[in-house]
């Protein structure tokens, strides 16, 4: 039982918080890799490319069988490419994520919204 009890912070608190400031970081540090993802995203948003680097970690957690870690890269992934390619399916997520693309200095989390909030990035329209 406690283990399931921390699986799921792990899952539902720290990971949320840890791609938050992943991705907080990629924008301090101007990475090139994350800005060429937004010089897309402006240049054409329907043909913008679905990221495959979480694919290699979601493997790799899985084979060495950290299962949360795994769930929570399939979990960015999975909404991430429906923020961009069905946003429909996703609209909260989508259009908390489209304002960070319209202004990159907001909007940092991906797969929860709530992490913006704590760390009063949140940026609303």
């Amino acid at each position: 039982m406690f283990n399931m009890v921390i699986n799921c912070f792990n899952l539902l608190i720290i990971s949320p918080i840890l791609e938050w400031f992943i991705h907080y970081m990629l924008h301090i540090i101007n990475n090139t890799f994350h800005k060429n993802h937004h010089l897309e995203f402006h240049k054409d948003k329907k043909k913008i490319n679905i990221e495959v680097w979480p694919i290699f970690f979601i493997i790799i957690c899985f084979y060495y069988q950290y299962y949360i870690y795994s769930l929570s890269f399939l979990r960015y992934y999975i909404i991430h490419t429906l923020t961009h390619k069905n946003k429909h399916l996703v609209e909260s997520y989508s259009t908390h994520h489209k304002i960070h693309h319209m202004y990159p200095n907001c909007n940092f989390a991906v797969s929860s919204i709530w992490p913006d909030k704590l760390f009063g990035t949140e940026y609303k329209i």
